[in-house]
């Protein structure tokens, strides 16, 4: 779905992340009987409903699936699995908190409900180019979007995380699952085994994503290779699939996906370059901590050296790297270790322009881990020491880049696809 990080929660704004800048939209502006305005603009990717004065939004895809609305002064984000989201602010001791919690079906459908006496009102008035995606919205009211979200789960295995710059990707489930699935603090694949699919499996995912995506994945900016670890797949593999989306989905020509120390070492430099000529623009290195205890704590353990090749062969080979860190793991305890040795490893890593720091807050945590905690006699920090610890650790990291470096604080719980 969308990711809105840290932004006013105006109807200008969501419409600005919604449907950035274009060189020409349709815009069809109609007085309505209590002196308001209804405006409705079509663009190649998205059709917005917006009435005036009571500033309320409503934002669909090419298909007419709703993808978020802005009503009452409040967010609310459908995911295509058919849930829909409220998200919330909350400003405490200068932070800002974002919240994010389902709401109940009724309540999506009431609001959902409320733009079709509005689209029908001018259905007789809006010139001929916005009719056929007016028609598609009406069809597409809670039954069909709920129909619609059996077809997305059909489909796809859910999708857990992605890295922020991602959330508006179109994902292909190369893979399903993690090949290693062991870190304490990670329960995104427990529910299902790791296995790489076949060629003829991808290619068959391939057609049921682009037959279920239809005109919206113009609102899609890049492949994402999923599941956790896609690049595991053997190159031959690799290279084929790449081609294969080159050949059925021409419109988006950068790949991206997750990465491993474990398995990425076994990569060539040639396989890299080979990879970023089949369209693979960067990849995802979950390094977590530079500290060893850490690490270990977190059960996974990763030696340095072995980042640090598999960093400058990726880099070797002209692919991007985005590197996440892990901030608030193992409390208070591990704090000043963790944003020293991280930070030293940040500085031997072969970074440059188009490369991103990623730190991650780790708040929302699982069983497994808060078993770890308790077993180890250590506190889960609060939400807003998390917060304390992420803003230290960006401020470190930025003196530690070289120019060009993004470093972004990040909430995973902030995602849906």
């Amino acid at each position: 779905m969308l990711y809105l990080p840290m932004v006013d929660a105006s109807p200008q704004n969501v419409a600005m992340i919604i449907n950035p800048p274009m060189k020409s939209a349709d815009i069809f502006t109609q007085p309505m009987a209590d002196g308001g305005t209804i405006t409705v603009t079509n663009k190649y990717h998205a059709f917005n409903v917006f009435t005036q004065p009571d500033e309320d939004l409503w934002t669909f895809d090419r298909k007419g699936r709703l993808v978020g609305m802005f009503l009452d002064s409040i967010n609310y984000r459908r995911s295509l699995g058919n849930v829909f989201f409220k998200k919330s602010r909350i400003t405490e001791n200068g932070f800002d908190y974002r919240g994010m919690d389902p709401i109940q079906p009724e309540e999506a459908d009431i609001l959902l409900s409320r733009c079709f006496p509005i689209l029908e009102s001018v259905i007789h008035s809006v010139p001929d180019q916005h009719l056929e995606m007016i028609h598609k919205i009406l069809a597409m009211d809670f039954n069909g979007l709920s129909n619609d979200g059996k077809l997305f789960n059909d489909i796809y295995r859910p999708i857990t995380i992605l890295p922020p710059d991602q959330y508006m990707a179109l994902v292909l489930q190369i893979t399903e699952g993690c090949n290693y699935n062991l870190c304490t603090f990670c329960d995104s694949y427990r529910d299902r085994p790791f296995r790489i699919k076949p060629l003829d499996e991808i290619e068959n995912h391939i057609e049921q994503v682009i037959r279920f995506f239809g005109d919206s994945i113009s609102l899609r900016k890049s492949i994402f290779l999923a599941d956790a670890n896609a690049l595991v797949t053997p190159i031959d593999r690799l290279l084929s699939m790449a081609e294969l989306i080159r050949k059925r989905i021409s419109s988006l020509s950068k790949l991206f996906s997750f990465i491993d120390v474990f398995t990425g070492i076994r990569k060539s430099v040639d396989d890299f370059s080979n990879l970023k000529s089949a369209g693979l623009h960067r990849v995802y290195l979950g390094a977590e901590s530079g500290n060893n205890d850490l690490l270990e704590f977190l059960n996974k353990i990763q030696i340095e050296d072995e980042i640090l090749s598999l960093a400058e062969s990726i880099k070797t080979g002209g692919i991007n790297l985005g590197v996440i860190f892990l901030v608030g793991a193992g409390g208070e305890v591990f704090r000043e270790r963790h944003l020293k040795d991280s930070v030293n490893l940040i500085k031997n890593l072969p970074l440059g322009k188009g490369d991103i720091i990623y730190i991650s807050e780790f708040y929302k945590t699982n069983p497994e881990y808060e078993i770890e905690m308790k077993k180890n006699k250590l506190t889960l920090p609060s939400r807003m020491e998390i917060r304390e610890m992420a803003n230290e650790f960006k401020l470190s990291v930025k003196e530690n880049v070289p120019k060009g470096v993004a470093v972004s604080v990040y909430d995973i719980q902030q995602f849906i696809y």
